[in-house]
């Protein structure tokens, strides 16, 4: 099989994916025959699938494709991309019922990770908002601050989550309000009570 024969890099890869996966709580299976069509996918490809279709289940599916931009003569770019069938999609929210629920409105909380391991931990902390009813997002793709800060003001957030090697080792984030530019530091136990609170 394909993963037999994994380069240690790509090995390491894999595993981070199932183990973000894993701390999340979504369901994956590991398909060594999954095939894309398109050839210049690395390291990961995925497939999205729905119970309530039937046979065909696969909702919409993509991967990464790191060395795409430079292939068409870019610079080298880390890239990732997906595709989901309207069809499809439609006929998996009506059997969730998700049908008659309001329209979402815009990002009201962005994340903003300085470094490896606070990426990591900002990924958990936004699902964990986003399992609250909070609208997030975060800043991806090794962002510094300054570029990360000019991706929280793009999104419309009325705060930003800043988290860094300090931050990590209080146990602590600093929430900064987009409007007024006050910043706080909140332990990451309080957080999602405390932006709640915020913005109601």
């Amino acid at each position: 099989m394909v993963a037999d024969h994994l380069c240690a890099a790509c090995k390491a890869y894999h595993e981070e994916v199932r183990t973000l996966l894993t701390a999340l709580g979504v369901p994956f299976t590991d398909e060594p025959k999954l095939v894309r069509g398109l050839d210049y996918y690395t390291r990961t490809t995925f497939e999205f699938v729905h119970g309530g279709l039937g046979s065909q289940s696969a909702v919409g599916g993509g991967g990464r494709y790191d060395g795409l931009s430079e292939m068409l003569g870019g610079p080298a770019l880390p890239s990732v991309g997906w595709a989901l069938g309207v069809d499809r999609t439609y006929l998996a929210m009506e059997a969730e019922g998700l049908l008659d629920e309001a329209p979402a409105a815009r990002v009201q909380v962005y994340g903003v990770p300085l470094g490896e391991e606070a990426r990591r931990r900002m990924f958990l902390l936004v699902e964990e908002l986003r399992a609250a009813g909070l609208r997030v997002d975060m800043a991806f793709g090794g962002k510094g601050l300054k570029g990360a800060m000019k991706g929280a003001d793009r999104s419309g957030a009325r705060f930003a989550l800043i988290l860094g090697e300090r931050d990590l080792a209080a146990q602590a984030v600093q929430v900064k309000d987009l409007t007024t530019a006050e910043q706080t530091e909140v332990p990451l136990a309080q957080v999602s009570d405390v932006l709640k609170g915020k913005l109601q």
